[in-house]
């Protein structure tokens, strides 16, 4: 399996995860010790943080929310380190139920034995530029 071919379905599993408000699954992409930066800028660490932070969201303003995910870029590092960046976008926050935000969601992947988990991620909201 190539860097690319990871990287795109670690991206389908998360997006598949979130769009079932599923906060097992999806913290069952990270290793036990990951850590994960929301767009909010809230530090997650471990997994079961990950899964309790990315819950809260989902049983609130995201719980009708979808998530698509693109690969943009992927980089093996080092053997079995994956650096990729995702293109995101998050539709039905009920906190703005029109807005549809884009994020770019960094993860580094390792491979351990043949399994690929998420290390660390960290979102970030795209802002358009002024004008």
């Amino acid at each position: 399996m190539s860097e690319t071919d990871v990287a795109g379905q670690l991206a389908a599993d998360f997006a598949g995860a979130w769009n079932k408000h599923d906060m097992t699954a999806l913290a069952d992409l990270f290793r036990d010790d990951a850590t994960f930066v929301n767009v909010r800028g809230t530090y997650m660490r471990g997994r079961e943080e990950i899964r309790e932070g990315h819950g809260l969201t989902h049983a609130g303003p995201y719980r009708n929310a979808t998530l698509s995910a693109e690969v943009q870029d992927v980089r093996e590092v080092v053997p079995g380190v994956i650096v990729a960046h995702l293109r995101t976008e998050v539709r039905g926050d009920e906190r703005t139920p029109e807005e549809v935000r884009h994020s770019l969601l960094t993860l580094v992947i390792e491979r351990q034995a043949d399994l690929w988990l998420i290390v660390t991620g960290h979102n970030t909201v795209v802002v358009p530029p002024p004008g």
